[in-house]
């Protein structure tokens, strides 16, 4: 027995990704758990299929559409991280969840309660809103790309990236997944959010019943049915499912586009009111038996090359796209008059009517599968050829795989429309005719612009020039003028602070203002100053800056009597000491000296000392001259008390 060893295996990417282990394999990557060596954390890698490589605008596409993915940042999605392309590896690094899909969920279960249904379909259903608002399509929803953690997190995975992936197939191959594509995928009708909504139903049957409302051995009739059947309701799976779960299933499920919720956000508030409508029964009516075979549960609607031979040609066979038959788009004519007869797949080796470039039916043998692969070539009876109003029938070729028992079908004719030539400038509701006369459809998208006018067209995706198939959205980026940024309220900051809050939001540090202030401490910012809020970037704001408290100028009260001195400062604010000292020259009472000076500064509160005279001190004999009369006028006084107490 040969082992394979996948060469990516421990290969680093970009000298930054390593890749560790194989996790899972889609049609069009191969999904490994690896290391980011650069922050130490786990991630996963979804490295592309080789031959997507060979256009080498699939590239720029997916990078394109993956960057803007990365910008997405929400609960319920998983977030991409990073792009690149690392030789021969183009890669895309996101979130890693060690956990499980609500594919393996139902295969174990069979069936969820309605609670538990509803549950994820409002989590599926909040990441919808989020991708729909960033001007994304998921357009490849399935039960696979629902993920359920351990820790109750449900998060959508692989958005935004399956127009990219079209893009690098033929524009003829319907890329998605055959039990959950919705009618406007098969007929090319142009896709937008209601297309996502249709899948959300589809999923939610399956919650509900364990089975997909269409299965079969061949997946052209599933999405055939898709096109002219209308979902039934779970309730005829399971009779005891509530009439309001049967109504979201029918709404979400409607064939026209313009019968279905017109947005996640419509669809989730319906599913919260179905939800407190139903009884506690209601909401955890006991699982039922899952799906007895879900092997058609993931059956994609690529399937592998048959060789389809063409009538006259001596160049041999012609194969489909990329190692896949398509399935063929069928125009409103068409499908409205195609029968069951039409539909039903031709036998083995027969032969169908296919159009011819001048729009006769030539026949087409199909090779018969065969163990040895040979073929032989067939003629057609001419009996199914239908004339009318209608045109030519688009031949349907059924190619039998004997290996692998799948079936697929060729599309045979180029519809391709090529983008129509816009000007920057451009009045958008203009180039939105244009792009209708061409069978396109147009989104618009706003972006800021510093050399564009407001509601003038910036730029167009795909490019002028690139070809798409009718029915395909173009993106219109609208401008919306100058980006304006609210200036933020930076009073009572420092100026070294003031200035990276105004730098960090666009605009610069204008002039700047000094002044007092009695509230505002030194260094902060008192007042800011913009005519206009918001402002464009690189505005400048001018600021006021305080210098603190205004200082007071001390007066002079030396010279003057002390209750004046005392009264003039007091009322300046100021608190007073006073020291009381002899002096030659100041009379008595008089202010000698004070602190600070007269004329300097100082703030309200401060505390200004004087010196008060207290005239001139007395000499030595002065002194004790004053001393002998003060002892006389005692002696005096005491005599005068002894000769009244004799008279008493």
């Amino acid at each position: 027995m040969t082992t394979l060893t996948d060469p990516l295996l421990g290969h680093v990417l970009d000298d930054r990704y390593r890749i560790d282990d194989p996790v899972a394999r889609g049609g069009m990557a191969m999904v490994y758990k690896g290391t980011d060596l650069r922050l130490d954390r786990v991630v996963a890698l979804k490295v592309m299929h080789r031959h997507l490589l060979d256009d080498e605008g699939f590239v720029e596409r997916f990078q394109r559409e993956a960057r803007a993915a990365a910008h997405l940042i929400h609960s319920n999605v998983v977030a991409v991280h990073d792009t690149g392309r690392d030789g021969e590896a183009v890669y895309l690094v996101m979130e890693y969840l060690p956990n499980v899909t609500l594919r393996k969920e139902l295969r174990h279960r069979g069936t969820l309660t309605p609670r538990q249904a509803l549950i994820v379909l409002d989590a599926v259903l909040a990441g919808l809103e989020a991708v729909h608002a960033a001007g994304m399509i998921h357009r490849d929803l399935k039960p696979d790309n629902v993920l359920l953690g351990a820790d109750g997190q449900i998060k959508l995975a692989d958005f935004g990236l399956a127009r990219a992936v079209s893009a690098a197939t033929t524009t003829k191959t319907l890329m998605g997944t055959v039990g959950y594509v919705a009618p406007e995928l098969v007929t090319r009708t142009g896709a937008d959010e209601r297309t996502d909504l249709y899948t959300v139903g589809i999923i939610l049957y399956e919650m509900l019943t364990g089975f997909q409302p269409y299965t079969d051995e061949v997946p052209i009739q599933v999405a055939y049915r898709h096109v002219h059947d209308d979902v039934p309701p779970p309730s005829e799976q399971r009779p005891l499912l509530s009439p309001r779960l049967d109504a979201l299933v029918l709404w979400a499920t409607s064939r026209d586009p313009e019968d279905r919720p017109q947005s996640a956000t419509a669809l989730r508030e319906a599913l919260a009111e179905a939800r407190a409508s139903l009884t506690a029964a209601e909401l955890d009516l006991d699982q039922a038996d899952g799906p007895e075979n879900p092997a058609f549960a993931t059956r994609p609607i690529l399937v592998p090359t048959a060789t389809i031979f063409e009538p006259g040609a001596d160049s041999g066979p012609i194969r489909t796209n990329a190692g896949t038959d398509e399935i063929p788009y069928l125009e409103d004519d068409e499908r409205e008059d195609t029968s069951a007869e039409a539909a039903r797949p031709a036998a083995a080796g027969s032969a169908a009517a296919a159009p011819t470039a001048d729009g006769g039916d030539e026949p087409a043998a199909v090779a018969a599968a065969s163990g040895t692969g040979d073929a032989s070539r067939g003629t057609a009876s001419g009996t199914g050829r239908r004339t009318g109003r209608r045109g030519v029938v688009i031949g349907l070729v059924l190619v039998l795989v004997a290996a692998l028992g799948l079936g697929g079908w060729a599309l045979l004719g180029d519809r391709a429309v090529a983008v129509p030539q816009y000007t920057a400038g451009q009045d958008p509701e203009e180039y939105i005719g244009l792009l209708e006369d061409a069978g396109l459809s147009a989104q618009t998208v706003d972006a800021h612009s510093t050399t564009i006018p407001s509601g003038r067209i910036m730029e167009v995706e795909p490019g002028a020039g690139e070809e798409l198939q009718p029915g395909d959205s173009v993106t219109i980026t609208v401008s919306q003028g100058e980006e304006l940024f609210v200036v933020p309220d930076v009073t009572g900051s420092t100026e070294a602070d003031a200035r990276t809050s105004l730098e960090s939001a666009g605009m610069v540090l204008g002039r700047i203002t000094r002044e007092f202030s009695d509230e505002v401490p030194e260094g902060s910012v008192i007042s800011q100053g913009s005519d206009e809020d918001p402002v464009a970037k690189g505005t400048p704001v001018d600021l006021v800056i305080s210098k603190g408290v205004e200082p007071i100028e001390v007066p002079i009260v030396t010279g003057l009597d002390y209750d004046s001195a005392f009264g003039k400062l007091a009322r300046m604010g100021f608190r007073i000491s006073r020291d009381d000292v002899f002096d030659d020259e100041v009379p008595s009472g008089k202010v000698v000296s004070q602190t600070p000076q007269g004329g300097e500064d100082a703030q309200d509160g401060d505390l200004i000392m004087l010196k008060v005279s207290k005239g001139k001190q007395a000499s030595d004999s002065e002194e004790s001259s004053d001393s002998e009369d003060e002892s006389s006028d005692e002696d005096r006084d005491r005599d005068d008390e002894d000769s009244r107490d004799s008279d008493s």
